[in-house]
């Protein structure tokens, strides 16, 4: 852990949460993660040695705790880790408003599609469970997903849940990033084709209300808007 040895709390707070991986690790512990396998998921690319001597410097720093288990070891938050939720939040906000779009060579369709999933708003999901069938066109297999969603909440699959198919969306994963992080609207992916859908304008119509768009997007109900165009169907 790097010591800067400043009296500053800036220094001494990045001293803790400075190091790589560490505010992805609070990230997923303040969505609900625990498990060590349910933190490995959300960050993709990070070794299990690595993740795991991270662990310990945050319960070391008091920002998290080892929960009791007999299975899977198990973390969770402390009241000094929840307390960087606005701090998360903030990051996120001025990452989307002052750097570019993420690289294509950085967008991986299961990372997305968890997002998306933690991202979409029950309220507005169909009574019913149905499905979103997604084919990705540029990426290494698999290239077919499937999204769930109920009034539960949402999640995705890479195999077929056999349930009413509400439409079937090609994409790229950059289109597909692009309109969820708010960089494009719905009406010019669909456009340029970089998103086609499969089904009936209604059909397209309530899966651009399902998804919605990332809270961290400048104009987050900006796609209310669009589903009122035509031009967007």
């Amino acid at each position: 852990m790097t010591a800067y040895r400043q009296h500053c709390p800036v220094a001494t707070a990045a001293e803790v949460l400075g190091q790589s991986w560490t505010l992805l690790i609070v990230r997923e512990l303040l969505h609900g993660s625990s498990r060590t396998g349910e933190l490995a998921e959300g960050v993709p690319g990070m070794s299990t040695a690595l993740l795991a001597r991270r662990l310990k410097q945050l319960a070391d720093a008091g920002v998290v705790t080892r929960l009791p288990s007999t299975g899977e070891v198990r973390y969770a938050l402390t009241p000094a880790g929840r307390d960087l939720a606005p701090v998360v939040e903030h990051l996120g906000y001025w990452g989307r408003r002052w750097l570019p779009p993420p690289r294509s060579g950085d967008l991986k369709p299961r990372l997305l599609l968890l997002d998306i999933c933690r991202g979409i708003d029950p309220a507005r999901l169909p009574r019913e469970r149905v499905a979103l069938h997604l084919r990705f066109s540029e990426v290494p297999p698999p290239r077919w997903w499937w999204l769930v969603l109920s009034p539960e909440g949402a999640s995705s699959t890479e195999s077929d849940p056999r349930l009413p198919t509400a439409a079937r969306i090609d994409c790229t994963v950059s289109a597909l990033a692009g309109v969820w992080l708010g960089h494009r609207m719905w009406r010019e992916a669909l456009a340029e084709r970089a998103i086609r859908f499969d089904g009936t304008r209604e059909a397209v119509r309530n899966t651009i209300g399902w998804l919605g768009r990332n809270r961290f997007a400048d104009q987050p109900n900006s796609f209310l808007d669009e589903l009122n165009d035509e031009a967007t169907v």
